[in-house]
């Protein structure tokens, strides 16, 4: 056996290449692609030492044939990563570009926009705020539709009193998409069709500069889809049950912060289903919105590049929705976006068809792919082999200390580092195994039901706006993840007792342990995930510092307001002014006018009020709130950070 102290320089040089990376931005280009390029090196190293030294003979021994089938899910797995690796390597932020063209100096002026909400189910409270901030964009020329596959009297009225148009059709084929293309034709055929299309969810509520920023892209000819962020204003279901919303990156943010981005820099960024402008004509040569398919938006985008036209990435927080509220909701959420992608392989725009889609695409529609399929399957694997090497003596990396330090090693750091740099500390990797093991079961189904099953799928909606006002426990995840767990640690407790198998290397029993250990911990916090915390209200807060003053009987005093929501907020003074519980006072809110409220909380030095707004003043609030100066995204988590964060939640 090698001796193991040599093993570790590679480990050593790449932790000292790390250190200039506080001198580097991610944005740089060639810094960019150095690191990508030397990662995906260390991963084709790695690949070679594991095909050249560590595979047993090809033959029928089931030993043998566990090592291959291992060994080819690797490369599949690695396929992936080298694929995310050139994805990275890249970067593109239009800002800039979106500044130097306002839409006033394009030929003709501003092109004509209708901004499409489709709606089925969601409650009024929701819908209410998307259309308030729908109708307030700063923008010259739009008009707003609410598209109600729900055909509810109800929100005709509320559309007609706050001036949006109503449209609803005859059935609900196709979801989403066929709500959408009903409306759409009709708007090409009216008098004065629009030159571009937005889409909203229906509770994603869009600030005032979403049409102008967005539309500012449209002066390139070539451009058909311009798609810009999702950012929510409520903690999704992995921040609220690890107890940190303010700490740790929502779920997505490393795919619109940092992999969208990239993909915009190679061509292939896609649209994601909403806050989005697709040129109207664009739309029209592919036949409108897709409907092969339940992500719609994404196969938009493909069909689009067959035509030699373009979707670009305006990565600016222009819009705020809902998050899933609870895990179930999470989970049906992945479920839909893995089974339209796995849809779309069946589709002639699929990455092995015949069609006209441009090669980069189709690689990059592969790597989304890989990810639904090849990802969970490979977590799944490596829990599994440690327990059945502990149990029953299953070795399937037929490798020694040294030589699995030596090329494992520093792949492993290289890429941990490279993709924390990039992310800017959003792609965590126990975080993002966790994650990974939680929506396995879920991918893996609609992955086969995608790929092989029945092509008329339904499209599921993903309930939001509701209320829990308890602790909830996903047992039926909890069960399978504790299990893994209680396998493993008793397998490392059986070893230990009985010591090791015979004829097992120390070498193979150390790297099967540490393997082992991280597999505990990524099982631990997928686990408290699956604890979801309560959410007592319908309504999010606002944190904020700003100035503010109540009239008591004719007395103004003061304060400051800590936070905002839509029904209340909470006021801080120096001197608390004499106030009695449930009493009527008025309070002048900036940008909304003097709000009559009620005293619902007092404390030392602060009181807490509920709102009583008439409809103006409640409109003055939506506009308000959703601005953008609110809320921000939690964009960067710290390691050490991370672990005080699961110390806290497993033990307090």
């Amino acid at each position: 056996m090698e001796p193991l102290a040599p093993s570790f320089l590679p480990c050593f040089l790449v932790i000292s290449l790390s250190l200039l990376l506080p001198y580097v931005r991610p944005t740089q280009p060639l810094a960019r692609l150095i690191g990508a390029g030397l990662t995906a090196a260390l991963l084709v190293r790695y690949l070679l030492w594991r095909a050249l030294e560590t595979l047993p003979s090809l033959t029928p021994d089931p030993l043998a044939i566990a090592g291959w089938v291992f060994f080819l899910l690797e490369l599949m797995g690695s396929a992936a990563g080298l694929i995310l690796l050139h994805v990275l390597s890249r970067s593109c932020d239009r800002s800039a570009e979106a500044t130097a063209h306002p839409v006033e100096d394009f030929p003709g002026g501003a092109p004509l926009i209708d901004l499409l909400i489709p709606t089925y189910n969601e409650q009024s409270e929701i819908l209410y705020r998307t259309i308030i901030g729908a109708l307030s964009q700063d923008y010259p020329r739009f008009r707003v539709w609410v598209l109600d596959d729900g055909k509810r009297s109800w929100l005709a009225d509320m559309c007609r009193e706050l001036g949006a148009g109503y449209r609803i059709r005859g059935d609900n084929s196709h979801g989403k998409a066929g709500n959408m293309n009903a409306a759409f034709w009709w708007l090409m055929d009216q008098p004065e069709p629009p030159d571009a299309i937005g889409v909203l969810d229906a509770d994603f509520v869009a600030t005032p500069a979403f049409l102008r920023r967005a539309a500012a892209l449209l002066h390139d000819p070539k451009v058909a889809l311009v798609q810009t962020p999702q950012h929510f204003f409520n903690p999704d279901p992995i921040q609220l049950n690890l107890g940190a919303a303010t700490l740790i990156p929502d779920e997505q943010r490393f795919f619109f912060d940092v992999i969208l981005a990239s993909k915009d820099a190679h061509g292939t960024a896609f649209s994601c289903g909403t806050s989005a402008l697709v040129r109207a004509s664009s739309l029209a040569g592919i036949g409108g919105f897709p409907t092969e398919s339940v992500t719609e938006d994404l196969l938009m985008s493909i069909k689009l590049s067959g035509l030699g036209l373009r979707t670009v990435y305006l990565n600016e927080p222009l819009t705020a929705g809902l998050a899933p509220e609870g895990l179930q909701e999470y989970l049906t959420q992945r479920g839909r976006w893995c089974l339209g992608t796995m849809q779309i392989v069946r589709t002639p725009w699929g990455p092995w068809s015949r069609g006209p889609t441009p090669p980069l695409m189709r690689l990059h529609t592969l790597d989304t792919v890989l990810f639904w399929t090849m990802t969970p399957i490979l977590r799944i694997i490596c829990l599994v082999i440690p327990v059945l090497y502990w149990w029953t003596g299953l070795v399937v990396v037929q490798a020694d200390l040294p030589g699995l330090v030596s090329n494992l090693g520093p792949y492993w750091l290289s890429c941990v580092i490279f993709l924390g740099w990039v992310s800017g500390g959003t792609n965590v990797p126990v975080l993002a195994d966790a994650m990974s093991l939680l929506v396995a079961r879920e991918s893996l189904r609609a992955s086969a039901i995608g790929l092989f099953g029945s092509r008329n799928q339904k499209f599921k909606v993903t309930a939001k706006g509701a209320t829990r006002d308890r602790t909830v426990v996903q047992w039926d995840l909890v069960a399978v993840f504790m299990g893994l767990a209680g396998l493993t640690l008793g397998g490392i407790i059986l070893r230990a007792v009985t010591g090791p198998i015979a004829g097992t290397p120390p070498d193979v029993e150390a790297m099967t342990l540490f393997w082992s250990l991280y597999n505990l911990v990524t099982l631990c916090v997928a686990a408290l995930m699956c604890v979801e915390a309560p959410r007592y209200r319908k309504e999010e807060r606002f944190a904020t510092d700003e100035p503010v003053e109540i009239t008591i009987g004719g007395q103004t005093y003061a304060g400051r307001m800590d936070n905002l929501s839509l029904v209340g907020c909470r006021v801080r003074f120096a001197d608390l002014p004499l106030i009695e519980l449930g009493a009527e006072i008025t309070l002048y809110v900036p940008g909304v006018g003097t709000v009559p409220t009620q005293v619902r909380g007092l404390r030392a030095r602060s009181c807490q009020l509920s709102f009583n707004p008439d409809s103006a003043q409640r409109a003055a609030l939506v506009r308000k709130l959703f601005s953008g100066q609110y809320r921000k995204s939690v964009s960067t988590l710290n390691p050490l950070v991370f672990c005080a964060i699961l110390w806290r939640r497993a033990f307090t």
